[in-house]
């Protein structure tokens, strides 16, 4: 570091450990990160004079070290950065096309009953009686979520509530993450900041061996600005090394 100040910027990876196995399961990112903050901390012990004319004086102070705390902003929240802000494991799920052929479920008048599949397409998607006839009217008799794959008989038309009817149509190949919310109880990470400060454009390395964090706030998925998440906690200091943190200040 050769300059006297610092203004820095960086990419973060983050490298959780798996909570069954306890092993790392893999680096991910460099995600754009909008705070990167460590606070050591220490707990001052002092001995108060209760002596005659030094009363309330302090003869001894003793500053013990105590856990660092970390401050996490992710502010680019790809599937692993949602992930994390929702305290949830993810995996990839899939769903081929294909066809369902007289699916039978019961109709509730005016509420939304799911089918088998998701993503319909509106070509070929049928809904007739139990016994193969009538065929019922959309937008008359019923109502269909393609995308969710739902059906919402209506109380205005023909089929009766509590009626069974049956569904054809066509399934559309459908594929993504999903992630299990709420899994985990925290984020247990090692932390790299591939830094640099911009004040001599040096790199500064910063790395956390390993935090268990947890969200600061609730995520909305309706804010009216771009979603982010902040994330809060100790550092630990891992078996063999001596240090929770280090920081590489590089001059080359």
């Amino acid at each position: 570091m050769a300059s006297r100040a610092f203004l820095g910027g960086g990419d973060l990876y983050i490298n959780r450990t798996d909570p069954t196995t306890g092993l790392k399961i893999g680096r991910v990112g460099p995600f754009e990160c909008g705070k990167f903050e460590i606070k050591p901390n220490t707990d001052l012990k002092e001995q108060v004079s209760r002596g005659k004319t030094t009363y309330g004086q302090v003869i001894e102070s003793v500053a013990i070290q105590k856990p660092a705390d970390l401050t996490v902003q992710l502010n680019e929240l790809d599937k692993e950065g949602l992930t994390l802000a929702l305290l949830g494991t993810n995996a990839a799920w899939s769903q081929g096309s294909g066809t369902i052929t007289a699916e039978a479920i019961v109709a509730v008048h005016d509420k939304w009953v799911s089918l088998s599949k998701v993503n319909f397409a509106v070509a070929g998607f049928v809904v007739t009686h139990t016994s193969g006839t009538p065929t019922y009217v959309l937008g008359t008799d019923y109502d269909v979520n393609y995308r969710l794959g739902m059906v919402r008989v209506k109380s205005t038309g023909a089929i009766a509530n509590g009626a069974t009817i049956k569904v054809t149509g066509n399934h559309q190949t459908s594929a993504g993450t999903r992630i299990a919310g709420a899994t985990q109880a925290q984020v247990r990470a090692e932390f790299v900041l591939d830094g640099v400060n911009f004040a001599d454009n040096l790199p500064c390395i910063c790395t956390v061996w390993e935090a268990v964090l947890a969200p600061e706030s609730a995520f909305d998925f309706l804010s009216d600005g771009f979603g982010n998440i902040t994330l809060k906690g100790r550092l630990k200091t891992p078996t063999g090394k001596t240090e929770p943190f280090q920081v590489d200040l590089l001059t080359s």
